[in-house]
């Protein structure tokens, strides 16, 4: 029966797990509302005016919240690292296929398995590791994440409205060898730190968690590599934010819409091959809705806030190339020296 069962789920195609991902994720969602009621028998801390300090934590931590929140996030990283460890070994750039191989399988297994014991830890312990560390670093996790994939996608759809960055290959190819063990991290990562509670914010956040999840699973497979799967993975995060924004009542939604769509608009929607129209379509509503938002409902002065999010992404990915290229030019200069 196992045999059976086995060699069926390795007939499954990537586009299926692609598929199955988006409807498990909506369901796990389904689930984390109907669990809502329960946790509200956990005192959390009062709404914080420290906004580094997490509010969906306990009141008081227990010992055993924190023990199984820090096993699991450890578990689960580490079994993930070991797949991508072993699929670079095994395979390379010249294996894609669209059938799942077993380590493609065991990524999905050990990631269902986590899943389901972090909903468990929510139900019977609420706290996850946001004890123990600060919000920024979630939301670092994840926004370093999206502007490595702007640097690993420079070559295909450019950086500024289509334009190539001449970064050095080596530099990019760098981000594409080691990108699924940071990418991991940052996703398990930010996995772990929230407890699955039922507020817009946290529900947008899991689905895209777990679908980057998937993503990761797809090692080496040519789902991994399809554009538009990609760019749903990348512009989740412009509602997730939103949202997380709308909820916490700081008045910063403008700032998280407006930046993230505007990455979008410079670099991310040059990957689509839209045709013309489609492009200036965009460019028009985003324009309009922006003179609506900053002329009606905010100050004009206050429009500054749309180039936030860029600047610092973009900036970033720069400060990460200057980085490497200084560290290249000490370790060649440290070479010539020692074969001299």
């Amino acid at each position: 029966m196992g045999s059976k069962v086995m060699a069926l789920t390795l007939g499954l195609r990537d586009k299926q797990v692609v598929d199955g991902s988006i409807i498990f994720s909506v369901l796990l969602c389904v689930a984390i509302v109907a669990m809502g009621g329960v946790l509200s028998q956990f005192e959390i801390i009062p709404h914080p005016e420290d906004p580094f300090v997490y509010e969906w934590q306990l009141a008081e931590q227990t010992a055993w919240g924190q023990l199984t929140a820090w096993l699991g996030f450890a578990a689960h990283q580490l079994l993930i690292w070991a797949t991508i460890a072993y699929a670079q070994r095994r395979y390379s750039k010249r294996d894609y296929t669209d059938k799942l191989r077993p380590v493609n399988m065991s990524a999905l297994a050990i990631n269902f398995v986590f899943i389901i014991l972090h909903y468990l830890q929510t139900l019977f312990f609420y706290d996850a590791i946001a004890q123990d560390l600060p919000s920024w670093t979630a939301q670092f996790a994840v926004a370093l994440m999206l502007i490595v994939i702007l640097g690993m996608e420079n070559q295909r759809r450019g950086l500024f409205f289509g334009r190539k960055v001449p970064f050095r290959k080596a530099f990019t190819d760098g981000l594409r060898k080691y990108h699924g063990y940071f990418f991991s991290f940052a996703v398990i990562y930010t996995f772990w730190f929230h407890p699955m509670v039922p507020t817009l914010g946290h529900l947008v956040g899991f689905v895209h968690v777990v679908l980057v999840m998937a993503q990761g699973s797809l090692m080496f497979m040519r789902a991994h590599l399809n554009k538009r799967w990609m760019l749903l993975l990348e512009i989740l995060v412009l509602p997730h934010a939103f949202q997380v924004a709308i909820n916490q009542g700081n008045d910063l939604w403008p700032m998280f819409f407006f930046g993230f769509a505007a990455i979008f608009l410079v670099t991310q929607m040059h990957g689509l091959r839209l045709k013309p129209w489609a492009r200036r379509a965009f460019y028009g509503s985003f324009t309009l809705l922006a003179l609506y938002v900053y002329v009606f409902l905010r100050q004009p002065w206050e429009a500054n806030e749309i180039i936030r999010i860029p600047i610092i992404e973009y900036v970033v990915l720069f400060a990460m190339y200057l980085i490497y290229w200084v560290g290249a030019k000490i370790s060649s200069g440290f070479g010539r020296l020692t074969s001299a």
